[in-house]
């Protein structure tokens, strides 16, 4: 498994040392937006909007789970047990955030063999997830990791066509086309042949 990520939040220290009645341990999630402590609010339906969305055009999968506290637990290991429990693959990445009134905590996970380089993930998780997650922003969070997610697609698909600009379709026609000038070619070759004999 690739390195869960941690990020704990202003006063996440505080919250994981006091407790909390309403931690969840790991579990086994079987939905994309897992939320049972409603932490989402009102922005529940555009975040579920978001990974629909993802999944759709770019066949990957981001699970979020958001629940009011880790327990004590590492982010990164809760998440990883999650996805671990969950089944998730190479083409899925979750984001597990425990949420209290004025702390929050995050990890994220993807697998080794994660289509999508690393580093500017992390960058995106960093630039776009953490500030919103600060703000108590959660959906956005949600929404913007979807984002961040088609746009590393569409740029890891974008380097693809440039190392290798010529796409099937265009090999066959190249191939078809050199195939009926060879023929053109030698049918003329023969019919001069038979000219000459003549």
């Amino acid at each position: 498994m690739r390195r869960p990520v941690t990020v704990l939040g202003a006063l996440a220290l505080v919250l994981a040392g006091a407790g909390t009645a309403s931690a969840e341990p790991p579990l086994e999630v079987t939905e994309q937006i897992t939320d049972a402590a409603g932490l989402l609010g009102t922005g529940a339906p555009a975040a579920e909007q978001a990974v629909a969305d993802l999944a759709a055009e770019d066949d990957l999968d981001l699970y979020a789970v958001l629940v009011p506290s880790f327990d004590g637990a590492d982010p990164g290991e809760w998440a990883q047990d999650t996805a671990r429990q969950s089944g998730l693959d190479e083409t899925d990445v979750l984001l597990a955030v425990a949420a209290g009134e004025s702390a929050y905590e995050y990890g994220y996970w993807v697998a080794d063999d994660f289509p999508l380089s690393e580093v500017d993930l992390d960058r995106a998780v960093t630039a776009e997830v953490e500030p919103r997650l600060a703000a108590g922003d959660r959906s956005g969070a949600v929404v913007a990791l979807a984002s961040q997610l088609q746009d590393l697609a569409a740029t890891e698909e974008e380097a693809a066509q440039q190392e290798a600009p010529w796409s099937a379709s265009t090999i066959i026609l190249i191939i078809g086309g050199v195939a009926v000038v060879l023929l053109a070619a030698h049918l003329l070759s023969r019919r001069r042949s038979s000219t000459t004999r003549s």
